[in-house]
Formats: C-alpha cells, sequence, structure tokens
C-alpha cells in the first residue's frame, strides 16, 4: 500500500498568530469602550462621610451631594446613570476651626478612572469643626399654662434626675449654666398630682444624658362646676336665612375657680348648627356642635337634635355642589 506524504491533522496556528489576533480584538474592545461615541454627562453624588476625629463635633460645612460632569463612552455613562453614586469622604484630617477638604477626582472612588472628570461643583469644603465637650448642669424648671396667668397654683414641683450631662461643641455649652424644662400645666388636671416623663430641648448639636427626665407636680387651685346658657349659632355666612328651636341651650361645664366668673374666659364657650341642603320653608334636625376654650370640660353633652328651618324660597346648598 502507497503510503501518503501529508498528515490527516491540520497544521496547528503559530502562537504569534493567535497574539496578534488577540491584540487585536482587545484593540477593538478598547476602542469600543474607551474612543467610540465618546460623551459628556453629569452625575449627581452621595456623600458619606468617616474618620472624624473623636475629640472634635462638626458645627457647618457638611453637604449632602456633589455634582460631577465626567466624559466617557457611551456605553459606561449609561451603566453608570443606573447606579446610585455614592462616595466616602475622608475627615480624619480636619483641626479645630475651618478646614478646606478638596472634592477632586484623587478623593472619588475607583467607578470613576473609568472617565475624565471636567468637574466638580462645589471643587472643596469648608468643614468648621469644634472642640467636643461635656458638663453636668442642673436643670431649671419653668412652669407654663395655656390659661391666663394666676389661673393655675402649683407646688411641689420635683424632678429626677436634677442635673444631666451636656454633650456638644465647646463654643455652646461653655455658654450653658442650666437647661430649662418646660412644664406645661394641663387645666383639667386641678387639684390633682401629675407625673409624667419629659422629654428635654437642647440646642442644635447638643446632646443631654439622660434625655428624659420624670417630673412630679400638684396643682393646688380647683375646679368647680358651673351652667352657662348659650345661644345657638348658625355656622357661615348666611345665618340670616335660618331659624333655629330651640334658640338657646343650657349645659354643665367645669372650669378652674380663678376662672368661673371671668365673662372673656366663658364667653369662649360656642354652640353652633351647620343646616344641610335644604328647601326654603324645609326642617331638619341638627345636632349642636360645643367648642370650648382651654381648661373647660363640657359635663352633660346634649344628645338632643335642634330644629333648623330654612326662610325663604330659594334652595340653599352647601359651597361647591351645584
Amino acid at each position: 500500500m502507497k503510503s501518503s506524504s501529508k498528515s490527516a491533522y491540520p497544521k496547528k496556528v503559530p502562537n504569534f498568530v493567535l497574539m496578534l489576533a488577540a491584540l487585536c480584538v482587545a484593540f477593538v474592545m478598547w476602542y469600543v469602550v474607551s474612543v467610540r461615541d465618546r460623551l459628556e454627562a453629569q452625575v449627581e453624588v452621595n456623600i458619606d462621610y468617616y474618620g472624624i476625629p473623636p475629640n472634635l463635633v462638626i458645627t457647618d460645612g457638611l453637604i449632602s451631594k456633589i455634582m460631577v460632569r465626567i466624559k466617557g463612552s457611551e456605553t459606561l455613562l449609561r451603566a453608570m446613570s443606573r447606579d446610585r453614586l455614592t462616595e466616602a469622604i475622608d475627615l480624619s484630617k480636619i483641626k479645630k476651626g475651618v478646614t478646606s477638604v478638596p472634592l477632586g477626582g484623587d478623593e472619588l472612588g475607583p467607578r470613576f478612572r473609568a472617565f475624565d472628570i471636567v468637574d466638580i461643583q462645589p471643587p472643596r469644603i469648608l468643614i468648621t469643626a469644634d472642640t467636643l465637650m461635656e458638663r453636668n448642669v442642673p436643670l431649671r424648671t419653668v412652669v407654663d399654662s395655656p390659661l391666663r396667668g394666676g389661673a393655675l397654683t402649683v407646688e411641689n414641683v420635683t424632678v429626677s434626675p436634677a442635673t444631666v450631662v451636656l454633650r456638644g461643641p465647646e463654643e455652646v455649652i461653655s455658654n450653658i449654666s442650666s437647661l430649662p424644662l418646660t412644664i406645661l400645666l394641663d387645666p383639667r388636671a386641678a387639684g390633682t398630682t401629675v407625673q409624667q416623663n419629659l422629654t428635654l430641648e437642647t440646642p442644635s448639636l447638643v446632646t443631654a444624658q439622660p434625655p428624659t427626665v420624670r417630673v412630679g407636680y400638684t396643682i393646688t387651685s380647683g375646679r368647680t362646676v358651673i351652667t352657662r346658657k348659650c345661644n345657638i349659632r348658625v355656622a357661615g355666612d348666611a345665618d340670616h336665612n335660618y331659624e333655629v328651636s330651640p334658640s338657646t341651650i343650657t349645659v354643665m361645664v367645669e372650669v378652674p375657680e380663678a376662672l368661673a366668673k371671668s365673662s372673656a374666659y366663658l364667653n369662649q364657650l360656642e354652640v353652633s348648627v351647620v343646616p344641610p341642603p335644604m328647601d326654603g320653608g324645609e326642617s331638619r334636625p341638627v345636632k349642636p356642635r360645643f367648642r370650648l376654650p382651654e381648661g373647660m370640660t363640657l359635663l352633660n353633652p346634649s344628645g338632643e337634635d335642634v330644629i333648623v328651618k330654612r326662610i325663604g324660597n330659594k334652595n340653599v346648598r352647601p359651597a361647591g355642589q351645584q
């Protein structure tokens, strides 16, 4: 048999040919990603901070976001625009006073290295910091009442704890010798002893430890029950078009003793009705509404309806109805 001089297997492609092909593919990919269709876009970047020295507190200058104009391939820009961009800024080198912190390309993360940074706004931030200070201060009670002065009297005011630790900027803490604690009295609690937890109100950037305190007090002024005869008015601007029967109502109310004879206070009690849609000459039952001044309690709210009658021939509809 005659043997064939040619091998049945294809010749092996030389390595340099494969390397050249790989370089060509890599060049094409680089061209598509980095050169072809280069566009410019503006992206919003959220800013987080880390590394704040433990002995300092920042009082001004922090911003939540920056605007970055970048230039790069259309493919990468589209991918970037779909992400929520957040970068962390190192504040470990800030000092007491004002420190300028640059926001240049070097401070941005690795995701921006594939782009040309055209502009950053703002290009830097000015961080103001102060020494962090702690101070133990007493609480100063301030008793407040929604009623006129002298209507409620208070005794045996207690606060626990009586002092708190304030923590914040030295410039603020050093000027605080005591912290006011406002106690707003409840007029309906007259004659009783009240126990409640109150949250302390502190200046900006200042925290209190503990943040809440226990307050107790006794309202020594009493309350009394009186009877009031009130006219029933028609709510709205067309009250002259209606008749109300009965036109008055008698109620029993409980009020602070100091205001039991105050006409200015008692006259704040109002009774009204809101007429439903009705034609001229038509009558409808309506429940009266009560408006009470602060500190007054209605003891016998009337569950009975009063009769409201429309005077005249025109139809009356509430505002907004045709």
